[in-house]
């Protein structure tokens, strides 16, 4: 087999061409060629497998093509690429499954690149992946300090300066909590990252650059970053799928924060939603996407659509930190509808859910909420009882406190003439 089929090989992986890349494998593999030649196709099955996402396909062809070539067993690209398809298997085995060992053991294989080979061409790369598993175990300064070092290392992939400034956003938008310092670094990246290389990447990005605009309370810059990531995923199609659902939630987050902005803020909310498979359990994002959708229904006064929204919200989550706060949500919607007696057993379903965490309702709201809705229904004996209480617990400078004192001695005049 000559060099230059290997080549063109070699070029389809570097364009991402990668069924066309296994189909030139296959064909070459069939043929039955020498030991030395079938290792080094081997090898770029391995690279095209790790593209494609399938690990330990990818580790069964570089430890064949190791057994094959003892001599390529310790070269650094071998190693390299067995790190690479270890910390692989990793990142992409499913939640509670992945085992730790396989990133230690990718941690073992870079630094033996790194101790063996101080002058191997591909060194930043390797830097940037031992960096990546050091984050993966928390160890922050130690992966920002190999992701400086990388930036001043060689290397064969093209976009590593703008993979290396992408990172140190990161870390300093997530855990030193600096998002001006994250900007500059995401800022960087977006100018570094070469034309021709994956536009997901790109997109998400921008997702980062929106989460730190926002943080700064730059909400008009914070849009227009996030519109341009949901506008790279959208030209990628259903292979970005959960790229869109990311970045039509990131819109939604950031126009509820701008007033007038609601419908625009329902529609990117629900189109999350209807990207997503439905969970089948317990799921907090969901249930804050909900919860957030309530709000912005709400205020535009959709209040049947508002309580579909909070309901589901708890559905999601049982365990919600402010389940009482939705429950009082969902009552002010069934009282706006004039559904009074839905008002008061929502209000009773919060009590209760409250109850069996030995809590009670302490905010003077609810009991005001509820006293209307008794005295709606000319009730007036609950309504003072619920009024007393949203009195007792009003802080003395409450705007509407004057109002409930108000209702009370009305609610008590009434009662008394039943």
């Amino acid at each position: 087999m000559s060099n230059s089929l290997l080549k063109q090989i070699d070029d389809l992986l570097a364009a991402r061409e990668i069924k066309k890349a296994e189909v030139a494998i296959a064909k070459q593999l069939r043929a039955e060629p020498p030991s030395d030649v079938r290792a080094e196709l081997l090898l770029r099955r391995a690279r095209a497998r790790l593209i494609g996402q399938h690990p330990d396909d990818a580790l069964e062809d570089i430890q064949t093509a190791r057994a094959l070539v003892p001599e390529y067993a310790d070269s650094p690209e071998v190693l390299e690429l067995l790190g690479d398809a270890y910390f692989a298997r990793f990142e992409l085995s499913p939640v509670g499954f992945a085992d730790r060992t396989d990133a230690e053991q990718a941690l073992t294989l870079y630094e033996q690149v790194l101790t063996r080979y101080p002058d191997y061409s591909n060194s930043g790369w390797v830097l940037y992946q031992k960096a990546r598993v050091l984050l993966s175990a928390g160890d922050t300064e130690a992966g920002s300090r190999c992701l400086q070092e990388a930036l001043l290392k060689p290397s064969r992939v093209s976009a590593l300066t703008a993979l290396c400034y992408e990172r140190l956003g990161f870390i300093h938008l997530f855990d030193h909590r600096d998002p001006a310092a994250a900007l500059s670094f995401l800022d960087r990246a977006a100018v570094t990252y070469p034309p021709g290389e994956p536009e997901g990447w790109l997109g998400q990005l921008h997702l980062l650059r929106s989460r730190a605009l926002k943080e700064q309370g730059k909400l008009d810059e914070a849009l227009a970053a996030a519109e341009q990531a949901l506008q790279i995923m959208a030209g990628l199609g259903a292979e970005m799928r959960g790229g869109q659902q990311d970045a039509h939630l990131a819109l939604g987050e950031i126009l509820a924060n701008m007033p007038g902005r609601e419908a625009e803020a329902v529609h990117h909310l629900q189109q999350f939603l209807q990207l997503g498979k439905k969970p089948l359990g317990v799921d907090v994002t969901w249930s804050r996407v909900n919860e957030l959708l309530g709000d912005m229904l709400f205020r535009l006064e959709r209040y049947d659509s508002a309580i579909e929204a909070y309901t589901s919200a708890l559905n999601f989550n049982p365990y919600h930190p402010w389940q009482a706060s939705v429950y009082y949500q969902i009552a002010r919607c069934h009282y706006r509808l004039r559904a009074y007696e839905k008002t008061i057993a929502t209000i009773e379903r919060m009590a209760k859910a409250l109850a069996e965490e030995n809590q009670e309702i302490t905010d003077y709201r609810v009991f005001h909420l509820l006293g209307n809705a008794y005295f709606a229904l000319e009730q007036f004996s609950a309504a003072v009882n619920a009024y007393k209480k949203a009195v007792n617990l009003a802080p003395a400078h409450a705007e509407d406190r004057d109002r409930i004192e108000t209702y009370l001695r009305f609610a008590e005049e009434l009662s008394a003439n039943n």
